[in-house]
């Protein structure tokens, strides 16, 4: 008790705690070190049921984890049939027509054309790699990839 002459204990309650039971369980320590009660989690704690579930969590972890690789593969499967449906793959024979892109160094606007041509297919470096002629006759530097490449229909 504080008051004018300083910190006082009060004899009576000093007498209550002195003869007060020692506490027994975690649950009135907390109440008498007021720290207040406990929660579900640790007030219903039991060691060797936590001990048998996460054994049990343990060996059905595996069996969950193959569950959830099945998903997985079925679902990249699904994508994978969506995407293919709508990708038609290019190819071109030697002596076809084509048009190429236009190079980034020679593109000067946007109301130029993009694509430039025809060129013949002289060469199958790859499946998707080809060697190109111009219709005068003059053979491309380098080999050009599908990507840059379209049929030019006559």
């Amino acid at each position: 008790m504080v008051n004018e002459r300083g910190i006082e204990a009060n004899p009576e309650k000093i007498k209550a705690i002195l003869e007060m039971a020692s506490p027994r369980t975690v649950n009135k320590v907390q109440h008498l070190a007021e720290i207040g009660k406990a929660s579900h989690r640790v007030a219903h704690y039991d060691l060797v049921q936590n001990e048998e579930s996460r054994l049990l969590e343990l060996e059905v972890i595996e069996e969950k984890r193959d569950i959830s690789l099945v998903q997985i593969q079925a679902a990249k499967g699904r994508m994978r049939a969506a995407y293919d449906k709508r990708v038609h793959e290019r190819n071109f024979q030697v002596g076809d027509l084509v048009l190429k892109k236009v190079e980034v160094s020679k593109h000067v606007g946007k109301l130029e054309a993009n694509w430039e041509g025809p060129f013949k297919v002289t060469k199958i470096l790859k499946k998707i790699t080809y060697r190109l002629k111009s219709m005068e006759g003059k053979e491309l530097p380098r080999p050009w990839n599908i990507h840059n490449l379209r049929k030019f229909y006559t």
